[in-house]
Formats: structure tokens, sequence, C-alpha cells
């Protein structure tokens, strides 16, 4: 009789122990608070970083161009297609693939998680580049307080007068602070304060926002770079080695890119405002010298101030190439600016 007991008990154990597992699985699969803001702070960190070194050869080939560098690793081989920025570090000018030259220090600025292939050393596609070591470079989203965790060190940036603020893009716009908060950025700066984050007012700041870099490495280089574009010091061209058969084991699929057509720019001239205006529709108005020249066509007007390069187009600010100018009473301004 007791057995009889005991094992009804045991029957009913067993079965209110299935129900409650079987109430568990019912319960839909949470996701921690902890586990959400990690994602929001992954949402939040640059999506470029740097690779330095030394130059140790150029290579041009159809579609752009392979950097081989040299550094306390393994080095790498950079390809950048032909509109790849270079930048100076030491007052933030721009520079040309044909100033390059052996043994310059130079930072390439390349995706997290972009391709890299598996030779040694490794190529891997670069948006830009800095060169020198005069100031340094790094690469972080920075927030509403212009403050970046994720870059080395962690930073926050003081915008002065003097930085210059450029994007990816190349815009004409006026940058200022405001449109740096929120974005992923490539910043040159100099000295920083000891607090934390570090403070600095940068030399170069590049919103890289909407860049795009090739998914896939440039091909290998099928001409040398020419003569007379040659440096005193000549550029060591190599010749591309063999895979070794742990290489040969996976083979990395190279897409051609398709031949990039130079674009022919104009360059940009002063003319004539009131002529070359008219000519486009406009209707010039221009009160007084102290007062910005009004240009208005379809409901649209540009204010073009004397001695300024900057000029205001609706709710735009935009910068010409070249300052407007008063010449034996004519006003003239940049091409670009009636274009």
């Amino acid at each position: 009789m007791k057995k009889r007991i005991f094992a009804a008990m045991l029957a009913f154990s067993v079965l209110g122990s299935i129900n409650v597992f079987a109430e568990q699985v019912k319960q839909p699969l949470l996701i921690s608070a902890n586990q959400e803001i990690g994602e929001q702070d992954m949402a939040l960190e640059s999506q470029y970083m740097t690779m330095a070194g030394k130059i140790e050869s150029i290579e041009k080939g159809k579609n752009g161009y392979i950097i081989s560098v040299t550094n306390e690793d393994m080095g790498v081989r950079f390809t950048a297609e032909e509109t790849a920025f270079i930048v100076n570090s030491k007052d933030g000018s721009f520079m040309t693939f044909d100033e390059l030259q052996k043994d310059m220090d130079i930072t390439g600025i390349i995706l997290k998680n972009g391709p890299m292939t598996l030779s040694l050393p490794p190529m891997t596609n670069a948006f830009g580049f800095v060169v020198g070591t005069e100031n340094f470079v790094t690469t972080g989203y920075f927030d509403e307080e212009l403050t970046s965790q994720d870059a080395q060190p962690m930073l926050q940036l003081n915008i002065a007068e003097e930085t210059k603020i450029v994007d990816s893009k190349g815009s004409k716009k006026v940058f200022t602070a405001d449109d740096v908060k929120e974005q992923d950025c490539m910043v040159v700066y100099g000295a920083t304060t000891r607090s934390i984050p570090a403070q600095t007012a940068p030399v170069f700041v590049m919103i890289l926002e909407g860049a795009e870099i090739a998914e896939e490495p440039i091909l290998e280089p099928t001409e040398e770079i020419p003569e007379e574009k040659k440096s005193e010091e000549p550029v060591e061209i190599k010749e591309p080695t063999e895979a070794s058969p742990s290489e040969m084991q996976k083979p990395i699929e190279i897409v051609e890119l398709p031949e990039a057509k130079p674009e022919t720019q104009k360059p940009v001239e002063l003319v004539p405002l009131r002529e070359s205006a008219e000519k486009k529709g406009f209707t010039v108005t221009w009160t007084a010298n102290d007062k910005p020249v009004l240009l208005q066509k379809d409901g649209v007007t540009i204010e073009i101030t004397l001695g300024k390069a900057e000029y205001k187009k609706g709710n735009e600010v935009l910068k010409s190439e070249k300052a407007a100018e008063l010449k034996d009473s004519k006003i003239y301004v940049g091409s670009d600016v009636i274009e």
C-alpha cells in the first residue's frame, strides 16, 4: 500500500514539473537592458581606424595607387583610388600622390571591418591618408559635447577659428562645430590637456559621414610612375610575389573596378558680377558699399559681400575659391558663384 502511495506522489511531482517547464517555455525571450546599451554603444563607435608606417614604395595602377608601408608589425599595402584625399599633418593642407616620397611617414584611414588579403604583408583599401608626424591623427565618433569615447586617447574637441573643417564629399559649405556633433570624423590635432577626456584645438577635421570605400582591393598595378614625376630619390617598385600554398587554398576574388574617367573642371576666375549674373537671368541689386549685393532668380536669393569668399544662397552659407572685389567701379566674383 505504501509503495502505491509513493508511486502516485512521484508521478504527480513529475507531471507538475513538466507543466511548470512548459509555462517557462511559453514566456517570450527578453533582452536585458545591458545588452541594449551595449548595442547602442557599438552604433556610436567610429567605423574607421588608422594604420601608420613609412612609405617603402609607390606603384601606379590602372585604377589607382598601391602604397607599400613598413612598420613595427608586418607592414601593409594600401590600395587607394586616385580621388583619395591626402592631408599634410603640419597644417591640414591637401597634397597629391605626386608629392609622396619613399621614407615619408604616412597614416592610412581604413574601415575597421574592411576586407584584407591573406598575403604578407596584407593588402587593404585606404579611404585617405595623413602625411607627416608634426601632429597626431585619430578617428572617432564625436557626440553632442564633441567628445569621442573611442578615439585614442579619449578626446574632446575645442573648435577654434583656425580649425579647418571639411567633409568627405568635398562640399563647398562652410562647416562649424555644430556640424561635427554626432558625426564620425578623422581629426588631426596637436597638444592636449592632461584631463580625461583630453582636450585639444584640432588643426583639421574631416566629417566622414557618407564616405564610400571600395569593397575589394584595387587590381595590381600595370604601369609605373612616369620618370618626370619621380622624386630625386627613386621610389622602389616591387615585383609581384608568388602566393604561398596556404594563400592558394583560399583564393581571394578581386573585382576589377571600372576605369575612372578624368573630370575636366574649368579653373575658377574672377568675372564681372552684373554682366555674368544678368546673362544667367538674375536680377542684380546693390544699394551701398557696406551692403551685400543681391542676386535674385526664381525665388532664390544670393547675397555677396565685398572682400569675402563666403556667400549666402538662401539659408545656406557657401564658399567660393575667389573673394569678391571691386575693380574700376565694377564688382568681380568667382565664376563658381554664378554657375
